[in-house]
């Protein structure tokens, strides 16, 4: 039987860009891998996030409330499946409660890779190494890898998380947080921010998918101006071209990037 992964998108602090790392990476990276729908578990009692993605082709989404759940069992009855899936688990409380029931119920050794999403500053940052250290300690073998979130394309990366990943320019502490990560685990990957991520929520859908998306846009936008269709239509039209350019340049500049991050970690030959 062929193996399904099984991912784990976990940060303790609320901000830190779970829900958009899990939507706009992790799902469309299980579901190249699989070519299967991909499933994606949210364990959140006060966000429900995936549901902004309804219209999503390639991934179902679950609610999964932690308060009236035995985690144990729910864990076991999810990661016993024989599907690809993602578990994204919400901040604060929810995160301790799910961790701690991966652990107790040893459900932990089912999870292939985890992700660390964080946003640059110091609370993100030693959320983002408490997390690691908890992750570790149920499980020192867990390949593990940070996302880093809403990072700005036009700006050094050093310079947006000189606390974590040190800064080079020796203004500071030159060694960073992730110098008390295991060698093997100091992997990350940036999730730029874009207006594409923005949009493809309104649209329902991941910028993956809309990328993807084999429509001429330019034969519709042609037709409806030569057919003298509302302005609004012929707007939106335009929109719609402008946002399937802007989600190609994030496929290219932040989606295979991270594919290749992750296929890095998991040592998986084929970053294509």
């Amino acid at each position: 039987m062929e193996k399904q992964l099984k991912f784990l998108v976990a940060n303790a602090k609320g901000g830190a860009g779970k829900s958009t790392t899990s939507m706009q990476i992790i799902v469309p990276y299980l579901f190249r891998s699989s070519k299967k729908q991909v499933f994606l578990y949210e364990f959140d009692d006060e966000n429900e996030d995936s549901k902004s993605y309804a219209d999503s082709r390639i991934v179902k989404t679950e609610q999964v409330k932690v308060d009236s759940n035995n985690m144990r069992d729910e864990l076991q009855k999810i990661l016993l499946k024989d599907e690809t899936l993602c578990i994204d688990v919400g901040a604060n409380k929810t995160a301790s409660t799910v961790i701690s029931a991966l652990n107790d119920s040893g459900m932990i050794f089912c999870i292939d890779l985890a992700i660390i999403p964080m946003m640059d500053g110091e609370i993100d940052a030693v959320s983002a190494l408490n997390m690691y250290i908890m992750l570790k300690e149920a499980h020192p073998d867990l390949k593990i890898i940070f996302a880093l979130g809403r990072v700005n394309m036009h700006r050094d990366i050093f310079c947006q998380f000189d606390i974590f990943l040190g800064d080079q320019r020796g203004f500071f502490n030159e060694a960073g947080m992730i110098q008390m990560v295991k060698e093997e685990d100091r992997i990350y990957f940036p999730v730029h921010d874009s207006d594409a991520i923005k949009y493809s929520r309104q649209f329902g859908s991941t910028v993956w998918e809309l990328a993807k998306v084999n429509r001429d846009i330019d034969t519709e936008l042609k037709n409806a101006i030569l057919n003298n269709d509302t302005p609004q239509e012929i707007k939106f039209l335009s929109f719609k071209r402008g946002l399937r350019k802007d989600c190609t340049t994030y496929l290219e500049k932040t989606i295979i990037p991270a594919f290749k991050a992750l296929n890095k970690r998991l040592v998986l030959a084929n970053d294509e």
